[in-house]
């Protein structure tokens, strides 16, 4: 009986000490989805991209500014557009949530967006890592960073820019 309890202990005991990593997996979400739930769906060129703590300080978010070229869902009063997401980098402290797209300055993006419930004027990706595709110089679209089970939905993660905006204006076209 004493064995087998300082078994359990150790076992307690090793579970609280080990440092451990937890993986996430999101249902795939088809591009029909990502438009009709979107909000404003947009192209263009990431200008600037900045991390700062949360008013609490218990988070970092960081803030993209998008340089908007083509608006093929829902309206916009200036030519860019502030995307929000979780994590980033402030003095020597990362912060990393699994599953969001994170933006890079230079970068080429179509963004499937959602508006910021806390900060006006500001938008979230729709989809976490889903809701975002990456511009090659190649002109095909990729999109990264996230695991989903696929078995749901039909996914876009490479396709060719002009077929993955003929297919949001189709859905568009539908709503």
């Amino acid at each position: 009986m004493k064995s087998r309890t300082f078994i359990v202990m150790l076992s307690l005991i090793g579970c609280m000490v080990l440092p451990f990593t937890a993986y996430g997996l999101m249902l795939g979400l088809s591009t029909e989805k990502l438009t009709r739930d979107a909000a404003l769906i947009v192209t263009g060129d990431v200008e600037d991209v900045s991390s700062q703590w949360s008013v609490d300080n218990k988070y970092i978010t960081t803030t993209a500014v998008v340089s908007v070229q083509q608006i093929m869902k829902g309206k916009l009063e200036q030519k860019k557009v502030r995307v929000m997401y979780m994590g980033g980098h402030v003095g020597n402290i990362v912060m990393r949530e699994s599953d969001v797209a994170q933006l890079s300055t230079g970068e080429k993006v179509l963004l499937f967006l959602s508006p910021d419930e806390q900060e006006s004027g500001t938008y979230r990706i729709q989809g976490r890592g889903q809701g975002k595709y990456s511009i090659g110089d190649d002109l095909i679209a990729r999109k990264h960073g996230f695991s989903v089970d696929t078995a749901h939905e039909q996914m876009d993660i490479t396709i060719p820019f002009e077929t993955l905006t003929g297919k949001i204006r189709k859905y568009v076209g539908e709503q």
